[in-house]
């Protein structure tokens, strides 16, 4: 256990999965977990007890985050699968069950979860492959609830969830199947649950999105988490906390519901079911222990509920994150922040120019391509102004869209040092009207281009 068990650390990098979970309850995903998103650096902050905070320093780009009760997972641009906090040993004591040894031949993965003690990935090939506790089925200890054992009969999966003790997957054809403890329901898939497309779990329960859109919810219901609420309508992603549920609308507009709809300091009420007014549409939930956390459609983080080990305080240099995950008893926040080159502002993944500062996004032609990035790939500006000659005509000294005598006559009546009663004759503003603007002229005759 560290002395300072608190961490604000700005690692490396991370697109993630339909977690989490239990006395945890960990991230939320919006749509099915294949999605691809921008690499990007991976930010933690809350409790470090076992060093979830602690992100390798040689870690790399990352596709992917989740979060587990006491550790982290990523995954590398590379598809490999990372862990660190509680579980690099397995002494069945101290929350350290293994969860944190990456199997050695796991292979190349696309999508990942975090359980309390256990962890989940998807391998390219879409089998699933579980590891940590819950390896038998024993009970005995605890935590031995049989939650890593895959069904022989699962088959290729799109997206997974780690619960408390249970494991839940989306098979290719959208049919969910859940394994592990089952003393809440929370593994009784409904007979009419139909296709779904994402999938995350709670504590002792697992909430399913459905293709159309509906949000289903089964298992434990103490705090009301299972109560879907009446008008929902629609949604486009849901989080599972420990004892609460989260969705996103598909207007972008955030619900929650169980635990934490008041504050009163106790457990499990720290108004982690209370959703800002002011918070906006959003494209990603996460739910912990007792708190939430959101990025909204800008790109901006947003946390509330319980703070008392800084899980919602976010890193003030924290820029526009793609991906979101929260640990359970852990009380940590992940973040998968979206790399900004040019440090511009504007993360590379909606950058018109991201290798080149660019913040006001200048794109004179509307090709898609920023113009400073044009212009860096050699398209010409000869008066040196940031703007392609292809989107003005600066030659074009009267203004009546040709280049023609009329302008070749004004040019060489205005030869020599620039005139300021006609400075649109020095076209590449060097003080002199010369060869060089007679040459741009003549390379530019005729109709303007634009």
């Amino acid at each position: 256990m560290k002395n300072n068990p608190r961490c604000t650390r700005h690692p490396r990098h991370t697109v993630h999965t339909g977690l989490v979970a239990a006395f945890l309850a960990t991230s939320g995903v919006v749509g099915v977990e294949q999605s691809v998103y921008a690499d990007g650096l991976v930010r933690c902050w809350g409790w470090n007890q076992y060093g979830q905070c602690d992100t390798p320093s040689d870690l790399g780009s990352c596709s992917s985050i989740a979060a587990g009760g006491f550790h982290s997972i990523s995954i590398g641009s590379n598809g490999s699968v990372r862990c660190w906090g509680a579980g690099t040993t397995n002494t069945g004591s101290n929350q350290n069950y293994g969860q944190s040894i990456v199997p050695a031949d796991l292979g190349t993965c696309s999508s990942i979860a975090g359980g309390y003690v256990h962890s989940i990935a998807i391998r390219t090939d879409g089998t699933v492959r579980c590891w940590g506790a819950g390896s038998t089925a024993t009970g005995s200890p605890f935590f031995e609830a049989g939650q890593s054992i895959v069904p022989a009969d699962l088959g290729p999966c799109s997206s997974v969830a780690g619960g408390g003790m249970h494991t839940t997957a989306i098979r290719i054809d959208g049919t969910v199947r859940c394994w592990g403890r089952n003393n809440y329901g929370q593994c009784y898939v409904p007979a009419d649950l139909g296709p779904c497309s994402s999938i995350v779990a709670g504590y002792e329960h697992t909430i399913a999105l459905r293709s159309d859109g509906v949000v289903q919810c089964w298992g434990n219901n103490n705090y009301g988490q299972c109560n879907t609420l009446a008008g929902l309508g629609a949604c486009s992603g849901v989080a599972a906390g420990q004892y609460h549920t989260i969705a996103i609308r598909s207007n972008g507009s955030v619900r929650c519901w169980g635990a934490g709809t008041t504050n009163t300091s106790t457990s499990p009420n720290f108004g982690q079911s209370i959703v800002p007014t002011d918070l906006g549409t959003c494209s990603s939930v996460a739910g912990g222990y007792s708190h939430t956390a959101a990025i909204r459609t800008d790109g901006a983080v947003r946390c509330w509920g319980r703070n008392f080990e800084g899980q919602c305080d976010l890193p003030t240099d924290l820029r526009a994150c793609s991906r979101i995950a929260t640990g359970g008893l852990a009380h940590h926040t992940i973040a998968l922040q979206e790399f900004d080159a040019d440090g511009d502002g504007r993360p590379d993944s909606t950058d018109n120019c991201p290798t080149i500062a660019n913040p006001m996004q200048a794109d004179c032609n509307n090709n898609g391509v920023g113009d400073a990035c044009e212009i860096a790939a050699g398209a010409p500006d000869f008066n040196g102004d940031t703007v392609p000659d292809s989107c003005q005509c600066i030659a074009d000294l009267f203004v009546d869209g040709q280049i023609n005598g009329a302008d070749l006559g004004a040019l060489l009546a205005f030869w020599g040092p620039v005139n300021p009663g006609f400075p649109q004759a020095d076209m590449n503003a060097d003080g002199k009207v010369d060869g060089a603007d007679l040459g741009h002229l003549l390379s530019n005759w005729g109709p303007c281009p634009i």
